[in-house]
């Protein structure tokens, strides 16, 4: 993609967002709406990262008055704010660009650490303009200098929106990986002792080095491309592949995307966001396929795709889903 049809993607977004929930779509407009969307897959992410956005504005409504740029205050009459102007609007979710731009904690001082309990997520603004949501059950330690902003992502995952800033680098740590970006927006996933990034908007250097006396291992990421790294195989080298911008972003929209995954590692990801587990009793099921895009927290949804799509049976408890072999 071209920089500026890049550059262009958050602003058209916000505008067919406002337009949208203003309801001044004509049905000529409205199919001109579907087919923008439906044209390139970062566009369906920016539409995706508004509705987001208007979400969390939603959720600050009932803790204090939300202004921006001087727009107006928010109506909590009506989910959050009012659009009296789509215009406005337009323009006011365009200069944030990414949902996580929004407000939901104070600003971060020097040596803060973040945490999610298990089903939580949460939005930190940072002093320098860049923003980081949280996923479930995640730990982010940040520590900025004048020379450097530099953060831990010790457990879990978190989607990244950097302010830019070339003589102050943005750094984060996740198991011995380095992840360098200047003004970016990037995924970074931490699960055990694998770690996984995404860029969705600009370049990122990922940088991982074995041991003290080895070279570090690098490469460069464009947008639609990651890495995974397992921090157990000494020899593998970081390769970027192309990655799936819908499965790599779902969580932030509290879904889960599966594409023909595996169910034992389906219910492993699920899993990560609920206290009531979903177990395995049978191993002949662990190799099984399923597909579908998950609401966190719908069991039912979820229950019933396992009955009806792979036969199984389901025992709930209070505390636990068993999932075992149809009769």
């Amino acid at each position: 993609m071209n920089s500026a049809k890049h550059d262009a993607q958050p602003q058209t977004a916000a505008g067919w967002f406002a337009r949208v929930q203003a309801g001044s779509l004509s049905d000529a407009e409205r199919r001109d709406f579907e087919r923008w969307r439906a044209a390139d897959q970062e566009n369906a992410l920016a539409y995706a990262q508004c509705e987001l956005a208007w979400e969390l504005t939603g959720a600050l409504a009932n803790e204090a008055e939300f202004t921006h740029g001087g727009a107006p205050a928010a109506d909590t009459a009506s989910h959050g704010m009012a659009l009296h102007d789509w215009r406005i609007w337009g323009s006011v979710a365009a200069s944030v660009t990414l949902a996580t731009t929004l407000v939901l904690t104070a600003d971060v001082d020097s040596g803060q650490r973040y945490q999610t309990d298990i089903g939580e997520q949460r939005v930190v603004h940072l002093e320098d303009g860049s923003s980081v949501m949280l996923n479930t059950n995640s730990i982010l330690a940040v520590s900025y200098s004048h020379s450097q902003r530099s953060l831990v992502l010790e457990r879990g995952e978190a989607f990244f929106s950097v302010a830019k800033n070339p003589d102050r680098p943005f750094v984060v740590d996740v198991g011995g990986t380095e992840v360098r970006a200047l003004g970016t927006a990037f995924n970074i996933e931490k699960q055990h002792d694998n770690v996984e990034v995404a860029v969705t908007q600009g370049l990122v250097e990922v940088s991982a080095q074995r041991r003290f006396w080895q070279d570090a291992n690098r490469t460069r990421l464009q947008p639609g491309q990651g890495v995974i790294w397992h921090a157990n195989v000494s020899t593998e080298r970081l390769t970027p592949t192309p990655i799936d911008l819908e499965r790599v972003t779902a969580w932030q929209a509290r879904k889960l995307y599966f594409d023909n995954e595996q169910l034992a590692d389906a219910l492993a990801e699920y899993n990560r966001y609920t206290k009531r587990q979903f177990v395995l009793v049978e191993d002949t099921l662990a190799d099984q396929r399923i597909s579908g895009v998950f609401n966190v927290g719908d069991d039912k949804a979820l229950t019933f795709a396992l009955e009806k799509s792979l036969g199984a049976r389901i025992v709930a408890t209070d505390n636990r889903v068993l999932v075992l072999a149809g009769q």
